[in-house]
């Protein structure tokens, strides 16, 4: 996942962005709430299964990335707006080298009210004017924001997750886990949700949006979940990988500094 941010951003987003290009902390204004969210998170793209450069700080496989970037909030609060069991996300060309192709689409619960559908956009605003794919790396304007029906389901063992628009998106994925029950892949990761990401089988990621003329089937491409308790203090302090991001295909100082202070692995 890279930087993204709506367009339309307000002035002080714009200039959490370039704070974060410049190394500065992307702290929250007097504007922003504070926000804290524990859930899933689940991220498909057309690289090659098992093995997506952008999580290691590469440039994708085919140059574009059209991909999924999904959050369902199991519990979290935006300031005093509760966010329990909502799910928000995006999908487009998430990751690219050449900032002229970049577009995502921003799908938001439609069982959220208006405050919390407000609180969802301004979390995800947030996130992504901090996130840094690429320094210099201007924002992929979205071409629209939807509230639809999102239906997201874990199984019981934790090992089958789906997640469904209907009409629009479709998404299958098989979490491995060994004999004591623990994620069988899991990897050191450039993510909006999480530091670490588990390699999933991916069964399903099947995209077509009419109003957009945007279709793809990547089924069996590659594909990633995380469980993630994520905090604005946390992009506030630059403590994401994805904040520091080049695109070398290698861990730039900072993100090194991260993975040792986190003691994650850094291959």
């Amino acid at each position: 996942m890279r930087r993204s941010a709506l367009r339309g951003f307000s002035i002080t987003v714009l200039a959490l962005a370039v704070g974060s290009l410049n190394g500065q902390e992307a702290a929250p204004s007097k504007k922003e709430q504070d926000f804290e969210i524990s859930g899933v998170g689940l991220f498909e793209c057309q690289c090659p299964a098992h093995a997506c450069p952008c999580q290691r700080n590469g440039r994708p496989t085919h140059g574009t990335c059209h991909a999924s970037d999904f959050a369902h909030i199991k519990s979290g609060h935006y300031g005093s707006v509760k966010l329990d069991g909502l799910n928000v996300g995006m999908v487009g060309n998430l990751v690219d080298a050449n900032a002229n192709r970049l577009f995502a689409t921003l799908y938001i619960d439609d069982r959220a009210t208006a405050e919390q559908k407000e609180a969802l956009t301004k979390i995800i605003e947030y996130m992504n004017g901090a996130y840094v794919a690429a320094a210099g790396e201007p924002p992929v304007p979205f071409q629209s924001i939807k509230s639809v029906s999102i239906n997201f389901h874990e199984s019981g063992d934790q090992t089958h997750y789906t997640l469904d628009i209907p009409a629009t998106l479709r998404e299958k994925v098989f979490l491995k886990r060994d004999k004591s029950g623990h994620p069988v892949s899991t990897i050191t990761a450039m993510d909006m949700w999480s530091n670490t990401v588990h390699n999933v089988d991916n069964f399903q990621f099947r995209y077509h949006d009419s109003s957009l003329k945007k279709n793809w089937d990547y089924s069996g491409h590659y594909a990633n979940l995380k469980y993630f308790d994520l905090t604005a203090k946390m992009y506030a302090e630059q403590m994401m990988l994805g904040q520091h991001g080049d695109m070398s295909g290698s861990w730039t100082p900072e993100q090194l500094k991260i993975i040792r202070e986190a003691g994650l692995k850094g291959k």
